[in-house]
């Protein structure tokens, strides 16, 4: 049988036991797309009450309800108002909106989003307690993902938030830390370079051998070599490539060949630039 989300918070630190939680806590998600697709099973797993999820479409909403026993709503105004955490897991721009369609909060309710880019401020108006519980990765539905593994950051306006918070992903994950809002938006600045960024230079690049024929393939083990070194944290002491050596000659006979490719050679310039300067950087302060 599953641990109750009781237990969970009883296994760690002192402080954290005296928090006056009940026996299962009892969760309202709100969202139910890629995100939601994951952490919401993982809170059911570690034994939380999943009451309702909300989705503005009802389809998507008992999907996921379906999963986890709970009520689905694709209206706001039928929140249940008995939650003891509002898990709120939608785009960032919809967050302050939303607010204004939730239940009154008592001072025992918590209120927290999943933005990795937004103050929890954005919830203050809502509830007394706020905070943000932001799991640092990519989630894709019907992807496997090991919430273990996966880094949250959490943080709240009060003692109380933050420590809830803390202790439940702490069931969740092994990797939990406190991270203030600035903090959180750094982080998720470098996650938008080394995922979605990393990920875009990826694609371009096979478009550009599928428009000449040529096979990606053979590019699988230099970059799989890549991420090896960016995975042992080496990428700023192992970088290579004409940029790195300031071989402006082959530079200039790579743009030129990519001058039927116009956004990729403007890429490709920007990216060589950045590393030229890099190294400049550093021999000026070596």
């Amino acid at each position: 049988a599953p641990f109750s989300c009781y237990l969970a918070f009883s296994y760690l630190s002192i402080s954290d036991c005296r928090l006056e939680m009940p026996d299962t806590i009892k969760i309202v998600a709100i969202g139910s797309g890629h995100l939601a697709s994951h952490l919401v099973p993982a809170l059911h797993d570690i034994g939380c009450e999943i009451l309702q999820v909300y989705s503005r479409s009802i389809y998507n909403a008992n999907s996921l309800a379906h999963q986890v026993n709970a009520e689905a709503i694709n209206e706001l105004e039928k929140l249940n108002p008995e939650a003891d955490i509002y898990l709120v897991m939608i785009k960032d721009d919809h967050i302050e909106s939303l607010c204004n369609f939730l239940p009154s909060l008592s001072g025992k309710q918590i209120l927290a989003h999943t933005a990795g880019a937004r103050s929890i401020d954005v919830l203050a108006e809502a509830s007394e307690n706020y905070g943000a519980f932001y799991p640092l990765e990519t989630f894709r539905k019907g992807q496997e993902k090991n919430m273990k593994e996966v880094p949250f950051l959490v943080n709240g306006n009060n003692d109380h938030t933050t420590r809830s918070l803390r202790v439940l992903a702490r069931r969740i994950s092994d990797n939990v830390s406190e991270s203030s809002d600035d903090d959180r938006l750094k982080y998720h600045i470098s996650a938008v370079f080394i995922n979605n960024f990393v990920n875009h230079l990826a694609c371009l690049v096979h478009q550009y051998l599928d428009d000449n024929d040529l096979d990606i393939s053979y590019l699988d083990a230099i970059t799989k070599s890549g991420f090896e070194r960016i995975l042992s944290h080496e990428s700023c002491s192992s970088q290579t490539g004409p940029a790195q050596r300031e071989d402006h000659q082959l530079i200039r006979k790579h743009l030129k060949m990519l001058e039927d490719a116009p956004h990729l050679g403007n890429v490709y310039k920007t990216l060589s630039d950045s590393i030229i300067r890099l190294n400049k950087t550093k021999d000026e302060n070596s």
